[in-house]
C-alpha cells in the first residue's frame, strides 16, 4: 500500500512544473493583468520577473518546459484562478515573496 501511494505522489510531482516554471507563468500572467488593467507595471514586477527568468531549468534537462509548454501554463494561469482563487493568491504570494527575500530587487 505504500509503495502504491509513494507511486502516485512521484506521478503527480512529475505532472507539475519546475518551481521557476510555476512561478515565471504567474509573474508573467501578473504583468499582463496590471498592464492590460492600469496600461502601466511597477517597476519590482520586471526585477522579480528577470529573477525567475534566471532559475529556469537548463534548456532540454527533464524539468525545462519547451516553449510550447510554458504557453500553455501561463495560458492556464486564469483557469487555475478562478478554480480556486486563494490558492491561487497564495501560491503568486509565495513567488513574489520568495524572489523578494532571495535578492530580487535591487
Amino acid at each position: 500500500m505504500i509503495a502504491l501511494a509513494t507511486a502516485f505522489t512521484l506521478i503527480a510531482a512529475a505532472s507539475e512544473p519546475a518551481r521557476a516554471e510555476l512561478c515565471l507563468a504567474h509573474i508573467n500572467t501578473m504583468i499582463a493583468e496590471e498592464a492590460n488593467a492600469t496600461g502601466r507595471v511597477a517597476g519590482p514586477s520586471w526585477f522579480i520577473r528577470d529573477w525567475w527568468s534566471a532559475r529556469l531549468p537548463e534548456e532540454g534537462s527533464a524539468e525545462a518546459l519547451s516553449t510550447e509548454q510554458r504557453t500553455q501554463l501561463e495560458l492556464s494561469m486564469p483557469e487555475r484562478k478562478a478554480a480556486d482563487p486563494d490558492a491561487y493568491r497564495a501560491e503568486l504570494q509565495s513567488c513574489v515573496r520568495e524572489a523578494i527575500d532571495g535578492g530580487a530587487l535591487p
